[in-house]
C-alpha cells in the first residue's frame, strides 16, 4: 500500500510538479462533493505545472441540481472507456479509493493518488493516499489543500467547494464535523454566494416531480423506516431527490426509494438515524445481486431484476410483487421483519 500522507498538501504538490498529465476519476454518478473535489484538484494540478488535466466519470448524471452545478461551474467531464487513461502519467481518485467498488476501471489502470474522507484504502496501491474519516466531506479536505497551497482560493473553486460541503453535510445536518464547519468558514470570504444560490435555485423537471409524486403515493412504513417506489423512470436522478424529500416526513428517519431504470433495479437510501449505516445495510442486503453501498447517511445501488427481468414492468401486480420482495429484504436487514 502507498504511504499515507495525511495533512501534507506539499507532498501532493511535489508529486504533481513531476507530472505532465493527470486523469482525475470521479465515482459512479458523481455528486457535488466528488465533482467539487475533482474541480479543485484540477486547479491545484494546473497551479503546479501539470499541462494536461482531465476529469472522468461513469454513469448517467440526471439529477437536475448536479447538472446545474456542472453547467454553472463549467466542469468538463469525460466518460470512462477502455482506452481513456493510456496517455496520462498519473491517475487520481477523489471521494473513492478502490476500482470496482464505486467505479469500474480498465483492469490495467490503478490509482496513483487517492483523496477520500472514508478510510477504505486497504487494497489501494497508490503512492499518495490521504484518507481522513474525521472529515465529513472530501471537499473539506480539498479546501484545506487549496488554502494551504495558495492561501486565497479562486472564486469559482471556493464557491464549488463551499456548495459541496453544504450539500454533503451542513444543509440538513448530515453528521457534520467541526472540520467541515471550519472549511466552510475558510471558504466563505472567497466564494460567490450569488453563484451558489443559482445552483440551489435549479428547478425540478416535470418528470422528476412526477416521480416524487409516485414515491409519496407508493410507500410503506415500519417504525421510522420508510420504503417507497417510483416505478419505471428514465431519470435515475429522481430516486435520490425523492429520498431526500421523503426523509422530511414527520417520524421518518430512514428511507429507501426503488425504481426501474433501463431494465435494472435502482436503489437510493437516506438515514438520519445514528444507529444505522445505510451504506453498510444496502451493501449487505443487495450487493450479491449487483452493486450497492455508500456512506453512513447516503447510499445507492443498481441490481439485476433477476426473475423479473423478462416481466411486464408496467403490470401493477409485477411491480407490487417486486416492491414487496425488496421491502422485506431491506426491513430484514434492519431487523424489522413483520411478526
Amino acid at each position: 500500500m502507498g504511504e499515507i500522507a495525511v495533512g501534507e498538501p506539499e507532498e501532493l504538490a511535489t508529486t504533481l510538479e513531476e507530472t505532465e498529465s493527470l486523469a482525475i476519476v470521479c465515482h459512479h454518478q458523481p455528486d457535488p462533493d466528488c465533482l467539487a473535489s475533482a474541480y479543485a484538484l484540477e486547479w491545484i494540478a494546473t497551479q503546479n505545472g501539470v499541462h494536461d488535466t482531465d476529469i472522468f466519470y461513469q454513469g448517467h448524471i440526471t439529477h437536475q441540481e448536479i447538472r446545474s452545478f456542472i453547467s454553472i461551474f463549467d466542469i468538463e467531464l469525460n466518460e470512462i472507456d477502455d482506452t481513456a487513461f493510456e496517455e496520462y502519467d498519473l491517475v487520481a481518485f477523489v471521494d473513492h479509493s478502490i476500482s470496482g467498488t464505486k467505479v469500474e476501471m480498465p483492469s490495467t489502470v490503478s490509482a496513483d493518488v487517492v483523496i477520500d474522507n472514508v478510510e477504505s484504502i486497504a487494497e489501494t496501491e497508490a503512492s499518495f493516499v490521504d484518507a481522513r474519516p474525521e472529515y465529513g466531506s472530501t471537499a473539506a479536505i480539498l479546501a484545506e489543500y487549496v488554502t494551504k497551497l495558495n492561501g486565497k482560493p479562486p472564486r469559482l473553486v471556493a464557491s464549488a467547494l463551499l456548495f459541496a460541503i453544504h450539500r454533503e453535510r451542513l444543509d440538513d445536518i448530515r453528521y457534520p464535523t467541526e472540520l467541515d464547519y471550519r472549511a466552510a468558514l475558510d471558504l466563505f470570504p472567497h466564494a460567490d454566494i450569488d453563484l451558489i444560490e443559482e445552483v440551489y435555485g435549479s428547478s425540478l423537471t416535470p418528470e422528476t416531480l412526477d416521480a416524487v409524486g409516485r414515491a409519496i403515493h407508493h410507500r410503506t412504513l415500519r417504525g421510522s423506516v420508510l420504503v417507497s417506489s417510483i416505478g419505471q423512470t428514465p431519470d435515475s436522478g429522481a430516486l435520490p431527490q425523492a429520498a431526500d424529500y421523503l426523509l422530511r416526513l414527520e417520524g421518518v428517519r430512514t428511507v429507501l426509494v426503488i425504481g426501474i431504470v433501463n431494465g435494472d433495479l435502482w436503489l437510493s437510501g437516506r438515514s438520519f438515524d445514528p444507529r444505522i449505516d445505510i451504506g453498510a445495510v444496502l451493501n449487505g442486503a443487495f450487493a450479491d445481486f449487483g452493486t450497492a453501498g455508500g456512506h453512513q447517511d447516503r447510499a445507492g445501488g443498481q441490481v439485476s431484476l433477476g426473475i423479473f427481468a423478462d416481466s411486464d414492468m408496467d403490470s401493477p401486480a409485477i411491480n407490487e410483487r417486486l416492491f414487496d420482495i425488496v421491502s422485506e429484504r431491506f426491513f430484514k436487514a434492519l431487523a424489522l421483519e413483520e411478526d
